[in-house]
């Protein structure tokens, strides 16, 4: 049994409310009457236009509105947005062909492989390859197989990114990965062992992931995916780790809770309090709900309704889409978040250290909304001097036996 549907009081630009309204695979008869008088009033077509590419949900956009209400959008928005839409569906399929040889090859080897988001995840979540905008292949392989994984690579025709390109790339922040292309070709895929950007780390490489695997139809043939529960946190993870700054990761938490409806949140629960990510799972959950009104059983609304930070937050995100983007969360304040949302006490504190030691802007200058902003910068006036003084008092190894302490909370 699902709660009913909530609105959230967001204070969006009318385009972003358009962008919203559109970002999903089922539109109710109310939804889709308000789609249709929104797109009668005065809309600025172009900033629709870039938001939809921002967020990355140009084909969900382009579908609805021709679908309910082509004959009411201007034709010059509407065309540009089907070239980009028939655009990103065709490198989709090329990228799903060269997944099941890249597969194939893996297989072949003896390396073990799971492809997670994109692809996989337009299919199992969304239903329609063509629906999630995507551009790469990441692949989850085990931290011991990367040498043999690299190898596979290599010999279908990829090269290593070099580390002068890597250090450019602005809009992958995913820390330690491995990026190769494949010459004279748009595909490129990351080796992914972990998850991680400076104060987070998220291990990816975990025997429940392997243990439970799903099959994955794609063009006749199957390819084996995360379980429906554990892609779950992996989005709700990954999402958070960015501040839920594009709106297509909470469409994806979305599609997959439509999609999976008999979701085991025993399960689901469990295995996100062992890897102590449980508040970052529910922050993921409220905003699918708030703002896509993704179905949840009694009982998970209930938790979401419990945690004050958790529904603080998920009227500060996506910040893009709100009306003044300054009162929201971007992701340079990403590490407030993680402090904020940490499982329990013990671990926000540890955690604060690190963020102390290492002199964060978020101890030097805490955003407005964060509630420990006073709290955490007399910790670091407490942790400045402690920290000359261990430099003084001991050798190079216990301090770094305390300093790797502190950041095994990350």
């Amino acid at each position: 049994m699902t709660v009913p549907l909530i609105s959230g009081q967001f204070s969006f630009r009318p385009e972003s409310e358009l962008l919203v309204w559109c970002a999903r695979t089922v539109v109710t008869d109310a939804l889709e009457a308000r789609i249709r008088q929104r797109v009668q009033e005065s809309i600025d077509w172009g900033g629709v236009l870039e938001l939809a590419g921002y967020h990355g949900v140009g084909p969900l956009l382009y579908r609805n509105l021709s679908t309910l209400c082509s004959d009411l959008v201007p034709a010059e928005p509407l065309a540009r947005l089907r070239q980009k839409t028939q655009a990103c569906a065709l490198l989709n399929r090329l990228l799903a062909q060269e997944l099941l040889v890249l597969c194939e090859a893996f297989a072949a080897r003896g390396v073990p492989v799971i492809p997670i988001k994109g692809t996989t995840l337009a299919v199992s979540a969304y239903g329609d390859l063509t629906l999630r905008d995507f551009n790469d292949l990441d692949l989850l392989v085990p931290e011991g197989s990367l040498a043999e994984a690299q190898a596979v690579l290599l010999a279908q025709g990829y090269e290593r990114k070099s580390s002068y390109s890597e250090s450019r790339e602005a809009d992958h922040k995913e820390g330690p990965y491995h990026v190769f292309i494949k010459k004279r070709t748009l595909f490129r895929v990351d080796l992914q062992s972990v998850m991680a950007q400076p104060h987070f780390v998220f291990q990816l490489d975990r025997p429940e992931f392997w243990k439970r695997r799903t099959p994955i139809p794609l063009a006749n043939k199957t390819v084996q995916g995360l379980a429906p529960e554990a892609l779950l946190i992996v989005l709700c993870v990954h999402g958070s780790k960015h501040a839920w700054v594009a709106l297509k990761w909470i469409c994806d938490v979305a599609e997959l809770l439509r999609a999976h409806d008999h979701m085991d949140w025993d399960r689901v629960f469990s295995m996100a309090s062992t890897w102590r990510c449980r508040r970052l799972v529910l922050m993921g959950l409220s905003l699918a709900h708030r703002l896509l009104d993704a179905p949840l059983p009694e009982a998970v609304f209930a938790r979401l309704s419990a945690d004050s930070d958790v529904q603080m937050f998920s009227h500060l995100m996506p910040s893009a889409l709100l009306a003044d983007p300054h009162v929201g969360v971007n992701e340079e304040q990403a590490a407030a978040v993680y402090f904020s949302l940490k499982d329990s006490l013990w671990e926000r504190w540890r955690f604060g250290l690190m963020l102390c030691r290492d002199k964060s802007p978020i101890v030097t200058a805490p955003p407005a909304w964060f509630r420990w902003r006073i709290s955490l910068p007399l910790l670091a006036l407490l942790v400045y001097p402690l920290h000359r003084a261990l430099r003084i008092l001991f050798p190079s190894t216990i301090r770094g036996a305390i300093n790797r302490w502190v950041e095994s909370s990350g």
